[in-house]
């Protein structure tokens, strides 16, 4: 089984991404609570690529077994498109709005872009700025030099 992942932004290293109910949002880190444990799953995508030859992969949760997705969906509370929540069915299929990449360019300290496959100038954001807990998560148009917009994934144990 593969390693257990936090995914965190630069603007606060102290907030995960995590599942609460049906939202991604941002949460105090706690290395305790399975819903803000991911794996980057390659598994189930072979060799696909974005268009910087940057591999695709699948972030699911490992207390639900759901994988991010990016429907493009605008939310009508806040007319932000929020990243949801999808069955992984990594034995049957995947669906391309379930793969993500990293961007080639590190930012500094490990911090990259996580960019939707398809369209690799949508990114993943912590909607608003000014990250804090309870902070949704979405896809937003890249911005390398916002600390909402880059994320590393690391090992949950290594904080």
């Amino acid at each position: 089984m593969a390693q257990p992942l936090r995914i965190f932004c630069r603007e606060d290293i102290n907030l995960n991404v995590a599942v609460r109910g049906t939202t991604v949002v941002l949460a105090r880190a706690n290395p305790d609570d399975v819903l803000q444990h991911w794996v980057q799953d390659f598994s189930a995508v072979g060799t696909v690529t974005d268009d910087e030859g940057q591999r695709a992969f699948a972030l699911v949760n490992k207390a639900t077994g759901q994988a991010l997705v990016n429907k493009n969906i605008i939310s009508p509370s806040d007319k932000q498109v929020h990243v949801q929540l999808g069955p992984y069915l990594s034995e049957v299929r995947v669906d391309l709005s379930m793969l993500w990449t990293l961007g080639a360019k590190d930012l500094g300290g490990g911090f990259r872009e996580v960019r939707v496959l398809r369209d690799t100038a949508q990114t993943l954001n912590g909607l608003w700025g000014n990250v804090k807990d309870g902070t949704v998560v979405g896809v937003h148009p890249s911005r390398p030099d916002a600390p909402n917009a880059v994320w590393k994934l690391a090992p949950v144990y290594d904080q």
